[in-house]
């Protein structure tokens, strides 16, 4: 676990550190003795618990003061909003409300040692709090059962929340892959924006399948989202749809990795081994555009319609939007990233036929991006 003690006064510092040390010998403990520090601490590092104190020196070698207001407001824009966290005073005439209501116990550090209890009660709340590192979403049951046939090793399922998770496992690395109760983009959006604020991951991911643009992708090709819009989204007036499309893109800290996967030959077709469909032959990698709705789309005149919002539109779906949005504005802002597998053209000729290759496809491609990324983030 990682710890953030925020204190100036050394022999404080140190009985809250050997208290910790007992509490979990392994544990990775960070220090800041002045609001400076502090503040670099909280919004470029994740945290399983942080313990507050609320006077300090503004900067090194200057006197303390109480930076308690400025905590809270580097506090609750961080991405360490949701830890655990612990304010030890000495002070205790002081106003402490701000504290608590942004979920910041406050203790009073005495002799006494109440404090170790509250702090023990805050570390036995870690022990049974679900670790994440990663969390992947599947639209289907069948897309989440293709993560069998993968490098990935699938747990047990379990209700979170009153999410539908399961357990999965990449290398060192712990996860949920999570279905919503029905395919589509509310669904989705709910799911995804309720497992994120939970579980706080590192990195977000959906795997799945979807419809092809004719022109510009092959049946069995992966799509990775390079932005995603909903298209439903604009105005109706005088018996006109004025299309009105918000984009939300791919994270750029790995934009450049998925680029480079897409001319990896090998790996294209380390994604392929032990599947046989003849469509496999022309399939191919790539990063575009991709548009989500909530409706399933079997007509070309509406994907024509659709196609004029992007001259490189590459595949329409119905979730991927929703988890990108959830993602974005997350306070936690985990990487995310989404590829699909073609099935059809948004034609009349849909069919199932293509399923079960194109979920195993996208679900092995999420699999090893997230073993490259996962090293890297968490």
């Amino acid at each position: 676990m990682n710890f953030l003690i925020i204190e100036d006064r050394e022999e404080k510092r140190q009985a809250v550190e050997a208290e910790l040390r007992e509490l979990d010998s392994t544990a990775a403990i960070v220090h800041a003795d002045n609001l400076d520090d502090a503040r670099i601490q909280i919004l470029t590092k994740s945290f399983d618990l942080i313990i507050f104190d609320l006077y300090l020196p503004l900067r090194k070698g200057e006197e303390e003061q109480d930076i308690s207001e400025d905590l809270i407001n580097v506090f609750s824009r961080s991405k360490n909003y949701h830890c655990e966290s612990i304010a030890l005073t000495l002070y205790k005439d002081k106003d402490l409300s701000n504290f608590n209501n942004h979920g910041i116990t406050v203790v009073a550090y005495d002799s006494d040692d109440k404090w170790k209890l509250s702090l023990s009660q805050k570390f036995a709340r870690l022990e049974v709090k679900p670790r994440c590192d990663f969390l992947i979403f599947c639209a289907l049951s069948k897309e989440r059962a293709a993560y069998l046939d993968t490098s990935a090793r699938l747990g047990d399922l379990s209700t979170i929340g009153g999410l539908n998770c399961q357990e999965i496992f990449i290398d060192d690395f712990s996860g949920f892959c999570i279905t919503p109760r029905r395919m589509g983009l509310v669904h989705m959006a709910i799911a995804a924006a309720k497992a994120i604020e939970i579980f706080q991951p590192k990195a977000v991911g959906m795997s799945g399948i979807c419809a092809g643009v004719d022109g510009a992708t092959n049946l069995l090709d992966i799509v990775i989202g390079d932005i995603c819009w909903e298209y439903q989204t604009g105005k109706f007036k005088d018996n006109q749809f004025l299309q009105e499309p918000y984009q939300a893109p791919v994270s750029s800290q790995i934009r450049t990795l998925l680029e480079q996967l897409t001319e990896d030959k090998v790996f294209l077709s380390s994604l392929k081994t032990g599947l046989y469909d003849t469509e496999l032959k022309s399939s191919k990698l790539t990063l575009g555009p991709i548009s989500s709705g909530s409706a399933v789309v079997a007509d070309e005149a509406r994907m024509a319609e659709i196609g004029m919002q992007h001259r490189k539109w590459a595949a329409l779906e119905m979730e991927m939007y929703a988890m990108y949005e959830a993602a974005i504005q997350s306070q936690g802002n985990p990487i995310n990233f989404a590829a699909k597998s073609v099935v059809d053209m948004g034609n009349s000729g849909k069919g199932d036929a293509l399923h079960n290759s194109a979920c195993v496809l996208s679900a092995r491609f999420v699999t090893e991006v997230m073993r490259r990324i996962l090293p890297r983030f968490v």
